[in-house]
């Protein structure tokens, strides 16, 4: 195509340039065309994050130019098409000079057939798109960029300071951290709006906003006769040059487009132009823009131009060349094509730089103070519109050097009228973001919470129910996600990003001159200086955003976030209750005209089915789950209501179980039953609404039965009234009693009303209930089959209740035991014991199943317990006999028990369970101890020999002994030491009776002496390191009873002696041992126990001593070596023993004691005196 002569290419100090437009086009490369623009970026999205588009920077050497704007640097503009599939730039024809632009042409305002449409687009002025349209149909950008609204409107403000003619009125949003900014027209919407129209914000407007204004006349829009022949001229240009183009015959640039032409969509042929929704960057401030600049292209080897028409006779001034500049800006035009004419008639083209725009003569600015603009006037709006979901108006009149910023929601809910227009789109498009954040898992659920609330206090609940309960729901499952079953509170330490921003925009200075004042307000002078406002605002910006909902409770503990979840599914369910009822009414009231509208129509037969789903509760109070009300089962308005209905009964489930699990840690038993009433009372009504529901959530169901079951063991545990209980389960509070009324509409009956059958008091009931509901859980989880983890935590839940079950019949039968009359075990016992075995042994069954060692092996150790209850029963029986004998059922019940201790260590076998292993081994040597003792005491010779007896004895003593751990370092350890002792004294005992009393071969003698003097000093090392007085007093006497009956048979005076030295050793160690129980005398605690096991043995002592110092005189007197001054003074202690014999029998245990220990400290003087060192005899 050629290239007219007349157009020219402008630079910065507007010298033509003798190079024509191709050599202009082609100097410019390809980086910069429109084709790169717009059609190049076809695969990318709408996401902030997406590559940008190259950008547009400016090398400025005017003498314009100041020092400081040169020193600024390069300014920063980026550009990205929102959907680059839709955008779409049209070969264009330059117009031969002296065309009449005043014809139209051919193809002006005509329909074309498809196939036309297909090869080109048609030219449509836009029609009006607001902000809240754009940011519905870009919710992921919503709250991410700075600024939404039309190109025009951002143009708009930033010519504002340039002119002080100009007026502003445009409305402005706050939806999180965007803002949405519309043009208001005042004369149409309030000045030619009827009188109840607005009629608030009229009389504000013509009260306290008109009186302030310089000048009083509000400016219509344009519709002059010039404007309208100017904007028809237009609009034939463009149609003229794309013809032209047509008419050459070359083709469009649309290779590159996602989708062929023909695939696009049918379009308007009314105006001109095409809306193109973009991401614009300028400098650090993000907007998604709408403009309607129309774009062309003039070959692949070309760039994009922008196209304007300008009268020759008009100059261009400051605002034109604003207006060139930052429409070519927005979308990233290279050039600007402009066509001059005089009354019409085509005179020639300039193409024009972007970047040298700033430099036309007589309109020439610095683009850097446009930043500024910019900067200050979003620094202004995001410091002063910081209520979240209000609305607010910048006005400016004409004249006026002051910008105002008015809040008018608050306006409107101090007057009676509060109609705004912007109040609903304003609420829904609130929820829509909140939902996309919601959908899109967007961590920051305060930021959600905000944004919900502040719908619901924009919306009518009665106008808007559908969205207002779904907007309850999010808010429930904001605080409570149902990861909550699983103790999962992912979000409870996130850190709130948008909480946490240090960003001045976020914050506000001080809001109080929006309340008290109504407005604030900001210079024209301020805009324009460097960041002059931002500055003035940073200092007082240290408080954090005041919204008019206060959402700080998502981070709150779990009791208030349940409790916030319960409060809006319960306002969420009221809402939807009260739309369906309402729905419902209206629909009967429909039928009922109807059938009395035409009387030549028969009236119809309303069968009814046999057998109804459930019926009505009440007209009043319809239930959702009815389905033989024809006039309910209406698909547009039914799905909601039983979708949402259920969704707001499991979210209320979940919380209230939360709830009922919190009361339950804290022992509140009574309250955690109530909770989990209404919770399985919402989950039954889920069931009934949404049967596929409840099979889903399963999980669920099985969680609040399980909790059933522990609170009922709570209440076993705590031994809790059953007053106290039910006082505390019809303590409703005011959410829970509307949620009760909510589910009562669709329940006839209570599925699970047998887990709050109380039976408190009963402990056999209780146990038997919880058993029931563990087993509920599992089956219900077993029949979802998909939570393996759940099942084995459940299947343990429920040995171990079994186990508890088991060991209470086992308590009873014990009691029996002892309450019941012979022969034993009674009837009742049997079966207690009976009950017992059987509860152990399933336990034992699951926990062997799981493979959980360390449970099997406590169960075990209660199996053992039981056989020995059963060893002790036939016990009693064995006692009551003339002469009883260790019997052979004792036996087989003692073996039975071993054989449960020995499963029970081998579970417990390689693990590292100490505790449980220290605890078995302790049952393991008293089931050992107790035998031996039978054995011992009763000894079975009708069936086995003393020999065979005393064997089984030892070997029993001997293998108790291996478990006693009396090393080990715990609670245990005295315990074990007082078994070992008893267990030495018993050995000890028993072979010094063999020595006594059987018929032994030397060697033999020597043998058990020497074990009993083994034993006898283990014993004594034990009794003394526990200090167990008259224990240890009578393992010395036993000693004494030895050494005498060794000395018997002894001829040897001197062996005599050294044996009558270690039965003096051992009562002088009767002296220690008194002293200590003298002391105890003192204790009422144990006194009466030392008085009454210590008189017994002060005879023995009594005696031992008196015969030991009588031997001693004899073995003195046959002793030739020996003095008589030794033999004097033995006879005088002798003496001292035997005065006052009768006289201290009849005296106090006190005094005999205090009297042997004065003989016991003169033997140990008369020992040390006259009587030989034991070195001597050795």
């Amino acid at each position: 195509m050629d290239v007219p002569k007349n157009l020219h290419l402008h630079t910065s100090n507007n010298d033509s340039i003798t190079e024509d437009l191709t050599a202009n086009a082609s100097s410019l490369g390809d980086n910069d065309s429109c084709s790169s623009s717009f059609v190049s970026q076809q695969n990318s999205v709408t996401s902030p994050t997406d590559q940008l588009q190259p950008v547009l920077r400016y090398s400025r050497s005017s003498s314009t130019d100041s020092t400081d704007s040169q020193d600024r640097g390069e300014i920063k503009s980026v550009v990205r098409v929102k959907d680059p599939t839709l955008d779409f730039s049209p070969l264009m024809a330059l117009l031969q000079p002296h065309t009449d632009l005043n014809k139209p042409p051919a193809n002006w305002l005509r329909r074309r057939s498809l196939p036309q449409q297909q090869k080109t687009r048609q030219f449509l002025w836009p029609k009006r798109v607001s902000s809240f349209a754009m940011a519905n149909n870009a919710l992921d950008l919503t709250g991410e960029v700075d600024v939404i609204s039309q190109a025009k409107n951002i143009k708009k403000l930033l010519k504002m300071p340039f002119s002080s003619k100009s007026q502003i009125s445009m409305m402005v949003h706050k939806v999180d951290n965007s803002l949405l900014i519309d043009d208001f027209d005042i004369h149409k919407n309030l000045l030619r709006k009827q009188k109840d129209d607005w009629k608030w914000l009229r009389e504000f407007y013509l009260e306290s906003v008109k009186k302030d204004m310089q000048v009083k006349c509000v400016p219509k829009k344009k519709k002059t006769r010039d404007y309208l022949q100017n904007k028809n001229m237009l609009s034939k240009f463009l149609y003229r040059s794309v013809q032209e183009a047509l008419n050459s015959g070359e083709s469009l640039p649309v290779s590159t487009l996602n989708r062929d032409v023909s695939e696009q969509d049918d379009f308007s042929e009314d105006l001109f132009g095409q809306h193109r929704e973009l991401i614009w960057t300028f400098e650090n401030i993000q907007m998604l823009i709408g403009t309607d600049l129309p774009i062309f292209t003039r070959g692949t080897n070309y760039p994009c131009v922008s196209l304007r028409l300008r009268d020759m006779n008009t100059p261009i001034n400051v605002l034109t060349g604003l207006d060139y500049w930052l429409d070519n800006l927005m979308c990233n035009v290279p050039e600007v094509a402009m066509c001059f004419h005089v009354d019409g008639i085509v005179q020639k083209y300039e193409l024009l730089k972007t970047e040298n725009i700033p430099n036309l003569k007589d309109s020439e600015f610095d683009p850097h103070m446009v930043t500024d603009i910019a900067c200050n006037i979003l620094s202004f709006l995001k410091s002063n519109a910081t209520k979240e979901g209000h609305t607010y108006w910048l006005y400016k009149g004409v004249d006026d050097d002051v910008v105002k910023l008015y809040d008018l929601t608050s306006l409107a809910d101090s007057q009676e009228d509060q109609s705004n227009p912007f109040t609903v789109p304003l609420g829904r498009l609130l929820y829509r973001v909140a939902c996309n954040m919601w959908r899109n898992g967007n961590k920051s659920r305060r930021k959600i919470q905000l944004l919900l609330e502040n719908c619901l206090l924009l919306l009518d609940e009665e106008k808007h129910s559908q969205i207002c309960t779904s907007a309850h729901y999010l808010l429930s499952d904001v605080v409570v996600p149902d990861a909550i079953i699983q103790d999962g509170w992912k979000d409870n330490n996130e850190k709130d990003s948008d909480g946490e921003e240090t960003n001045t925009h976020s914050k506000q200075s001080d809001n109080s001159d929006i309340e008290d004042e109504q407005f604030t307000s900001v210079t024209l002078k301020s805009l324009c200086d460097k960041n002059s406002y931002r500055k003035q605002a940073n200092p007082t910006k240290s408080t954090p955003v005041v919204t008019e909902v206060k959402s700080s409770k998502v981070m709150a503990d779990v009791t208030e976030r349940c409790l916030d979840a319960v409060k809006h599914t319960t306002k969420g369910l009221l809402c939807l209750d009260k739309d369906f009822t309402i729905q419902i009414r209206k629909n009967k009231n429909i039928v009922e005209e109807q059938m009395t509208c035409n009387k030549n129509t028969a009236i119809p037969l309303h069968y009814e089915p046999l057998q109804k789903s459930a019926p009505p509760h009440n007209d009043t109070e319809p239930p959702l789950h009815d389905k033989d009300q024809s006039v309910v089962e209406t698909e547009s308005s039914l799905t909601w209501h039983r979708t949402l209905k259920v969704l707001l009964l499991k979210k209320a489930a979940v919380a209230l179980y939360t709830l009922a699990r919190g009361a339950a840690v804290e022992y509140k038993a009574g309250k955690s039953l109530r909770l989990l009433k209404i919770s399985l009372q919402c989950f039954d009504a889920m069931k009934i609404l949404l049967p596929e529901r409840a099979t889903e959530n399963s999980e669920l169901l099985s969680a609040m039965l399980s909790l059933a079951g522990d609170v009922l063991l709570l209440c076993v545990h705590q031994n809790l009234s059953l007053h106290s209980v039910t006082e505390d389960m019809v303590n409703y509070s005011e959410d829970e009693i509307c949620l009760s009324e909510s589910v009562s509409r669709e329940l006839e009956s209570f599925e699970y009303d047998w887990v709050f059958e109380l039976k408190i008091g009963d402990i056999e009931g209780c146990l038997i209930q919880c058993c029931k509901c563990y087993q509920e859980a599992l089956d219900v989880l077993k029949a979802s089959s998909d939570k393996p983890d759940s099942v084995i935590f459940l299947r343990k839940r429920f040995a171990n209740i079994k186990n508890e079950l088991g060991v209470w019949y086992m308590n009873q039968a014990q009691v029996c035991l002892q309450t019941d009359d012979p022969p034993f075990p009674s009837a009742r016992m049997e079966s207690l014991c009976q009950k017992s075995l059987s509860a152990l042994e399933e336990g034992v069954t699951v926990f062997a199943s799981l493979s959980d060692k360390p449970n099997a092996a406590l169960l075990y150790t209660n199996k053992g317990r039981l056989m020995r209850l059963y060893a002790q029963a036939h016990t009693q029986n064995t006692m009551r006999l003339e002469n009883p004998q260790f019997s052979d059922v004792e036996r087989r019940y003692f073996k039975q028990a071993v054989d449960c201790y020995t499963k029970a260590l081998e579970c417990l076998h390689g693990g590292h369970y100490t505790e449980i292993w220290e605890s078995v081994c302790w049952e393991m040597s008293t089931c050992f101890f107790n035998m031996a003792i039978l054995l011992q005491d009763y000894v079975p010779l009708q069936e086995y020999t003393q020999d065979e007896v005393e064997k089984e004895v030892v070997d029993l003593m001997m293998k108790s002994l291996k478990y006693c751990n009396v090393d080990i370092k715990s609670a245990k350890q005295p315990m074990c030491q007082y078994r070992a002792a008893n267990i030495h004294h018993r050995l000890a005992s028993l072979y010094h009776n063999s020595l006594r009393n059987q018929q032994n071969s030397e060697q033999r003698k020597k043998y058990l002496r020497h074990l009993t003097e083994t034993h006898y000093r283990k014993a004594e090392s034990f009794f003394s390191l526990l200090e167990c007085h008259t224990e240890l007093l009578r393992v010395l006497l036993e000693q004494v009873a030895l050494w005498e009956y060794i000395l018997q048979g002894l001829t040897n005076t001197k062996i005599q002696l050294k044996t009558l030295m270690s039965a003096v050793r051992c009562l002088l160690e009767c002296r220690g041992v008194l002293g200590h129980m003298i002391k105890q005398l003192d204790d009422p605690d144990v006194c009466d126990k030392v008085q009454s096991e210590g008189t017994s043995l002060t005879d023995i002592l009594e005696s031992r001593l008196q015969f030991i110092l009588l031997h001693l005189i004899k073995c003195y007197k046959t002793n030739k070596l020996s003095k008589p001054s030794n033999v004097l003074k033995t006879k005088t202690l002798y003496r001292k023993s035997l005065e006052n014999k009768e006289s201290l029998k009849s005296s106090t245990v006190k005094t005999r004691w205090s009297h042997l220990v004065q003989l016991l400290e003169e033997l140990q003087s008369l020992k040390e005196d006259i009587m030989p060192k034991e070195s001597e005899f050795t």
